[in-house]
């Protein structure tokens, strides 16, 4: 598993470039708006935009005041409304950290205006303080959201606010890009000589400006460096388009991100921040709720002891350990990359995070004897992780990695209808990090169980042209874990339940569920299947070999991609379907069987339908083996799915024989 990267990340990510010294936009002032920005109701190189952001410029540079060093963040921003769906932009959602009042990041002058034009004159309405308000997300972060008033299609929206922040090891990020179209998106950061920030750019868009000025700091009225101000710019910037099998928005958006690589305050030594993974790893082991979980503890060797009492196969122990936890540990649904409580608390509670479960895990394996440590990673949502930039602000969640002789494993407990060696698709994002003192590395995320779907039927064709018979449908990997998440979350008598309704074609009846609960064993769902015929026997009947199974459209309806492709893992899919005809009919048309691949061993798909006597067999089978494929490989992928619906719809027609 470990010591091999995907391929795919060295694409996504590259260092700023100083050439490009274009004169930034002029942005007017807070309330002063030009009337004819009401005159256009939409936005002519993106018809379909609800809204279209005129401009977003931030500033982000350090001063001192009483409390200290501090961070202060401005933003600005105005978008005009276009369609009812862009009220939406209306509402803002600024994100603070800090565990407690006092510590935590504060939001100033505060203030937002709508802007609509009546009977020719611009009238503002301004942000009221009622629609202000704040939520607590968790113990570290708190919410502060506002709705601008009276939105309209053709309003044009405008808010501004400052963050005070003394958490300078997170400098703030920028995104350029967003949902809707971004005619000028600007950002200014200024760092005094003290800090080295490491300054990553990612996504697809150029540059307007990239540029950077050595300048003089000034932090208050009595101290003052020298340092270095930086102005990145982009214009036009279309809108980022959610796309099928994307992993996630934010690792192609267009963005600029920045990491604290040391301090060198004046009278102190230089001070490295996290500037290796070899670094992370010990600050990591040293954590008391990191590596101080992983030490022995009364409590792990009490939960384990029985356990090793009843197992001493190695294999056997790991396979139980794995069960009791997700049996007994319900997951709270938060991402965490450290232990939020203790075990004592844990066990009390039977409630954690994904750190607080999976280091449990750890440690018991630990005390099994089995060489195991805890792999840190960024869930699909989070955005992917860049190997070549050491940071741990990407991680958010953990696993745990097991070594049985030459056999490895990565568990994750939080999934209560989770089997051994079997990932949940959030955690499926290219590689995570393994944290142990004697073998730190990469460790490719993937499930250890093949993900597989077999759909076999085997029909009856009478002479009415109803359809009657059984079904098999054997799943594996993910897909069994998604099928035993539905059952065990909705109850099988709801789940069957729900199935007949689907069925919308056919009357499903004697429904057999095996292997519902978690369990090495494959997911079977054995139904049988009937249909209405016609009052009068038919002298053609034309048959649809998949019913209504197989891949109806094909996913991938745009000319070009610049994004990759992110199927999540390797797809292997098959229909069998055998039919038999009635007596007196022959086969007047048949599909031709058909055999497609990808390029350098991407995929395949075959179909072939056979007739022997008055039965007729069909095979759909489609294959992905690799989970990613490069935006280049598009146009292969986009034709392989063009045939792959077009042989699939394809019928048999059946008719009946001269008297």
């Amino acid at each position: 598993m470990a010591k091999r990267l995907p391929f795919l990340l060295i694409l996504f990510f590259g260092s700023s470039f100083w050439s490009l010294a274009q004169t930034p936009v002029e942005i007017p002032k807070f309330g002063k708006i030009d009337i004819k920005d009401f005159e256009k109701s939409s936005y002519k190189a993106d018809t379909s935009a609800s809204a279209v952001v005129l401009f977003d410029v931030g500033e982000s540079k350090f001063s001192v005041d009483a409390s200290g060093l501090v961070l202060y963040s401005d933003h600005h921003v105005r978008i005009k409304i276009l369609k009812k769906s862009g009220y939406d932009w209306a509402t803002e959602t600024i994100p603070l950290y800090g565990s407690s009042n006092a510590d935590r990041e504060v939001v100033m002058n505060l203030k937002g205006n709508t802007y609509n034009l009546v009977d020719g004159k611009v009238v503002t309405d301004k942000l009221p303080k009622e629609a202000i308000f704040t939520e607590k997300e968790d113990d570290f972060w708190t919410n502060q959201k506002f709705s601008l008033p009276n939105v309209k299609e053709g309003s044009i929206i405008e808010y501004s606010y400052r963050i005070k922040s003394g958490y300078f090891f997170d400098f703030p990020n920028w995104t350029f890009q967003r949902t809707i179209p971004v005619l000028y998106s600007q950002y200014e950061a200024e760092f005094p000589q003290y800090f080295d920030y490491k300054r990553i750019t990612q996504g697809y868009e150029s540059f307007y400006i990239a540029k950077s000025e050595p300048i003089n700091v000034n932090l208050s009225a009595a101290l003052a460096t020298s340092g270095t101000r930086y102005i990145w710019a982009m214009k036009d910037v279309p809108a980022i388009e959610e796309e099928p099998y994307m992993s996630s928005i934010k690792d192609y958006v267009a963005r600029v991100e920045f990491e604290l690589g040391q301090i060198n305050l004046p009278g102190d030594f230089t001070r490295p921040i996290n500037n290796s993974w070899e670094k992370i790893t010990s600050n990591l082991l040293e954590s008391e709720n990191f590596g101080g979980r992983l030490k022995k503890g009364s409590v792990v060797k009490n939960l384990t002891a029985p356990i090793l009492a009843q197992h001493s196969e190695p294999s056997k122990r790991l396979e139980a350990i794995y069960d009791y936890v997700r049996s007994n540990f319900k997951w709270n649904e938060a991402t965490r990359l450290s232990a939020s409580q203790s075990f004592n608390k844990l066990v009390e509670k039977k409630v954690g995070t994904s750190a607080d479960i999976n280091l449990l895990l750890t440690s018991m394996l630990k005390e099994a004897g089995i060489e195991a440590d805890p792999v840190i990673l960024s869930t699909r949502g989070h955005g992917k992780i860049n190997p070549y930039y050491p940071s741990l602000t990407k991680f958010n969640y953990i696993i745990a990695h097991a070594k049985i002789g030459d056999k490895e494993y990565l568990l994750d407990a939080t999934e209560p209808m989770g089997t051994l060696n079997v990932l949940p698709t959030r955690c499926l994002n290219e590689v995570g990090r393994l944290i142990s003192a004697n073998n730190s590395d990469w460790v490719v995320l993937h499930s250890g169980v093949k993900d597989s779907f077999v759909h076999h039927s085997k029909l009856k064709i009478n002479q009415d042209n109803s359809i009657s018979g059984e079904v098999h449908v054997i799943r594996n990997g993910l897909n069994a874990l998604a099928y035993r998440k539905s059952i065990s979350e909705d109850g099988e008598k709801k789940y069957i339940d729900n199935l007949k309704k689907a069925a919308d074609l056919f009357e499903i009846k004697n429904i057999n569920l095996k292997n519902t609960n978690p369990c090495s064993e494959p997911l079977i769902i054995d139904y049988e299947i009937a249909t209405t015929g016609q009052a009068q026997p038919s002298n053609i009947i034309y048959l649809q070999p998949l019913q209504n199974g197989g891949t109806k459209a094909n996913p991938f309806k745009h000319d070009t991609r610049k994004f990759p492709i992110d199927f999540t893992t390797t797809i292997d899919q098959t229909y069998m379907y055998t039919y038999t005809i009635p007596d007196g009919y022959t086969v007047e048309e048949q599909p031709k069987s058909a055999k497609v691949s990808l390029p350098e061993n991407g995929g395949s798909f075959i179909y072939s339908v056979t007739t022997i006597g008055n039965t007729i067999n069909v095979l759909s089978k489609v294959v992905i083996n690799r989970p990613q494929f490069l935006a280049e490989e598009y146009p292969f992928l986009k034709e392989f799915y063009n045939q792959i619906v077009a042989k699939q719809s394809e019928q048999i027609v059946l008719k009946k024989n001269a008297n």
